[in-house]
């Protein structure tokens, strides 16, 4: 088996040696099940997710840097850095295996999800395709999330500012996204706004899959990987 591999299997079989890792697979599924059944049930309400994926894009914003926030610092705290750093494994290996690994636990995460889709199906008559895409906006959300929580827990040696540092960076672009069309200007605005995440996904959960919104999240992703990869080849190196 590749490092990589080793790297991310071990990662993920983290995920569930400690009770935590179900807990917060079952919150994740009572919120998305309340959520559901209240709009589910209001007067007039079409057969659709779309609350739903609106509203985990928000929940995955707090959960995926908690998911990730141990990626590199633990490594640090148990003090099996340096095990890693003298390990034939290169720096890509370790952070696309701690990558892959917590991609793998935000599937198992969604997966449940799918139950409402089958409840849904006996309310009504849903869209399969706004759903498939709805969980494909879900997945590449995530991937960007999880790829900048990586770069935040290889940045800080502190689980706690690799945690604050991810949300509060997504937090700040979606305060921005209100602010500046009134600091900027409409103009200004509009060309800034192919570069927010949030406008990006509403696109998904209406079932429109844009190329360049592919695009987009993939090299986002991509790029956050890239940086994390510096940073411990550095640290490796130094």
């Amino acid at each position: 088996m590749s490092s990589l591999g080793v790297i991310a299997g071990r990662e993920f079989r983290s995920f569930f040696l400690l009770p935590s890792g179900y807990v917060v697979g079952a919150l994740f599924l009572l919120a998305n099940g309340i959520v559901f059944l209240s709009n589910i049930f209001l007067p007039g309400q079409p057969a659709t997710l779309r609350g739903v994926f609106a509203f985990d894009v928000i929940i995955l914003l707090f959960l995926c840097p908690a998911v990730t926030m141990r990626a590199v610092c633990e490594e640090r705290r148990q003090g099996t850095w340096e095990l890693l750093a003298a390990s034939p494994a290169g720096s890509g290996a370790f952070i696309l295996g701690k990558y892959a690994a917590s991609m793998g636990y935000l599937v198992v995460l969604l997966l449940p999800t799918l139950v409402l889709v089958l409840l849904l199906e006996l309310y009504g008559r849903p869209d399969p395709g706004e759903i498939a895409a709805g969980y494909l906006g879900l997945l590449l959300v995530g991937s960007v999330y999880l790829a900048s929580g990586v770069l935040a827990s290889a940045i800080t040696a502190s689980q706690t500012v690799a945690y604050l540092l991810t949300v509060f960076f997504w937090i700040l672009i979606g305060l921005g996204r209100s602010a500046l069309p009134v600091w900027l200007g409409a103009e200004t605005w509009e060309l800034l706004a192919p570069w927010d995440p949030f406008l990006r996904m509403q696109d998904f959960t209406i079932g429109l899959i844009d190329t360049s919104s592919l695009v987009y999240f993939v090299s986002l992703t991509g790029l956050f990987l890239a940086a994390s990869v510096v940073i411990v080849e550095t640290e490796r190196c130094a």
